[in-house]
């Protein structure tokens, strides 16, 4: 008598995972679908003050787009496909896709905030960040509420970790922004 071995799902595609709903939120790693866990006040908290603090730059300033975590960048070959959810992102006017834009950018953000929960690995925070820049990001910033830091990464540089007594600035990808990184976080 044989038994049979229970058979993989196959990959989920760039077309299927678009057409899924928003809720629950999920990322698209390598073909498989990873529900994002509900997020904490804090965590929600700070990706409010950062989404608010590049808006009131950007928009201003006709720099480009600032969005939250519910568009998808392409970070991985499309076979099995892997498309990312940055908590917030910034996509410079150079590289705005023609209106209306769609739901999946090809490629990675010029700036992709992500906000670290109790819940994230180091690991899965260094594969992100290593997608975003090999896909086209000038900028990463991973921002730890809980030890008060945040750290740029770029490519070809060692990362710039700062904390709550220092001042961000946008360097090439965000020209004229600067931001002290405890108006980034939440009171304590």
């Amino acid at each position: 008598m044989t038994t049979q071995q229970p058979t993989a799902a196959p990959p989920v595609t760039l077309a299927e995972y678009a057409a899924l709903p928003k809720h629950p939120r999920y990322e698209l790693v390598k073909g498989a679908l990873i529900e994002q866990m509900v997020a904490s006040e804090e965590h929600e908290l700070t990706v409010s003050l950062v989404h608010w603090r590049l808006s009131e730059h950007v928009f201003p300033n006709g720099l480009g787009r600032v969005y939250g975590s519910n568009r998808g960048y392409v970070t991985g070959p499309h076979s099995p496909a892997t498309s990312r959810l940055p908590d917030v992102s910034f996509v410079s006017n150079e590289r705005l896709p023609s209106r209306p834009a769609p739901v999946l950018f090809a490629g990675s953000p010029d700036l992709a905030v992500e906000v670290v929960s109790p819940g994230n690995s180091p690991a899965e925070i260094e594969r992100k960040i290593a997608e975003y820049l090999a896909t086209g990001s000038r900028a990463v910033w991973v921002i730890d509420y809980i030890a008060r830091t945040l750290t740029v990464h770029t490519p070809n540089a060692p990362p710039l970790i700062l904390t709550d007594a220092d001042t961000v600035t946008g360097g090439d990808y965000l020209p004229g922004f600067t931001c002290p990184v405890a108006n980034l976080l939440p009171a304590r």
